[in-house]
């Protein structure tokens, strides 16, 4: 590992899966003598702190999104350390960062994109834009099955270039024996939840994608409909626009004292564990770290049949997958994990046993090597 230079360059680090991936590669890279170079397009830096002190750091601000001068100063960092490889996160970086490259063939390439399905139809042309500066010679990591076969069709990209490594977590961090049952207390207590009643959490940005409005208008209808006075946790940030919105549409039902919104939370971990049922109801994931943290945790997961949901549930172990914007499936398919018995030590074994973190960390160094 010793004189292995990498530049990794990400859009910033907002809280995000993507952005906590990606610390944890450069870390464990830094750690077995590596030289990592990290290059931010944006002044986002919630998780900043979680990078190891040591790791070269530079932020290269965008003007606006479409600032393509800024190719010319990702290339002269790069340049002037003599760094040979560059891995990208998203289509997006790799597009300013390839751009100003299209001339250097000695430069190798990683893409690691953490989207599959486009946000929307404008979304798609500009993958399509960016995914045309891959090369035969470039390596595309993808996280699951679905995504490389969506990418490959949807992006004409080339088969041979791609193989598959499954996110994977840290299951000694994410550890229920960590937590007491008093501290469980408190912090039910703390959001005004009792002992008794039973949780549903949510670990997403709230942003449109995630689909919290279907989360609300499904806890309603399985409040009417089983009779059940279930709570919907939901951490992670978002607009204070958009959050009042599904507060009021969580009035509107009735069940504003149901839902409880975190905001960032920079250790979930207390939130794993007073849970009893783990959901996305997103309309776009690829492969969610959350919902591999929440297994850690024993709990069992009802998750929306996209990106790698299929590849990640198993419905005789650890949860069910249920149909994206649907709210019966949803309500449904909440009601069916929280009361079908699954058993908390062989989810956690599930996770530990197909998506630990260490041998995905491995994987990745054993590439970057």
């Amino acid at each position: 590992m010793k004189n292995n230079k990498v530049a990794f360059v990400i859009h910033g680090l907002p809280m995000g899966g993507a952005e906590k991936f990606l610390i944890s590669i450069i870390n464990e890279f830094k750690k077995l003598g590596g030289e990592p170079l990290l290059i931010l397009l944006s002044d986002e830096s919630v998780l900043i702190n979680e990078l190891d002190n040591d790791v070269n750091t530079i932020k290269l601000i965008k003007k606006h999104r479409f600032d393509v001068s800024i190719t010319n100063k990702i290339k002269k960092e790069i340049v002037s350390r003599n760094i040979k490889k560059v891995f990208c996160i998203n289509t997006y970086a790799y597009f300013l960062t390839k751009l100003s490259f299209s001339k250097k063939d000695d430069v190798l390439f990683f893409l690691s994109p953490h989207t599959t399905k486009p946000f929307s139809f404008y979304n798609y042309l500009q993958n399509i834009v960016y995914t045309k500066f891959v090369r035969d010679k470039d390596q595309i990591i993808y996280l699951c099955k679905n995504q490389k076969t969506y990418y490959e069709i949807k992006y004409k990209i080339n088969k041979k270039i791609g193989l598959i490594v499954y996110n994977g977590i840290d299951t000694q961090k994410y550890n229920p024996e960590n937590y007491e049952q008093n501290k469980n207390m408190l912090v039910r207590k703390e959001i005004g939840i009792e002992m008794n009643e039973k949780i549903i959490l949510m670990v997403a940005r709230v942003e449109k994608e995630k689909n919290h409005q279907s989360a609300i208008e499904s806890l309603a209808v399985l409040h009417r409909k089983w009779g059940k006075k279930y709570h919907l946790l939901i951490v992670g940030g978002g607009s204070n626009s958009y959050i009042n919105k599904l507060k009021a549409l969580a009035s509107e039902n009735k069940i504003n004292n149901y839902v409880h919104f975190i905001g960032n939370s920079n250790d979930v971990r207390k939130y794993y564990s007073i849970s009893d049922a783990f959901t996305l109801t997103s309309s776009s994931e690829t492969f969610s770290l959350s919902a591999l943290e929440a297994m850690a945790y024993g709990l069992p997961c009802a998750l929306t049949d996209v990106g790698g949901a299929n590849e990640m549930i198993d419905e005789n172990i650890n949860g069910k997958l249920m149909r994206v914007n649907d709210i019966e499936s949803i309500s449904d398919t909440w009601h069916h994990v929280l009361n079908n018995g699954y058993n908390k030590t062989t989810i956690r074994n599930y996770v530990i046993n197909n998506f630990d973190g260490k041998n995905m960390l491995d994987a990745y160094i054993n590439i970057l090597n």
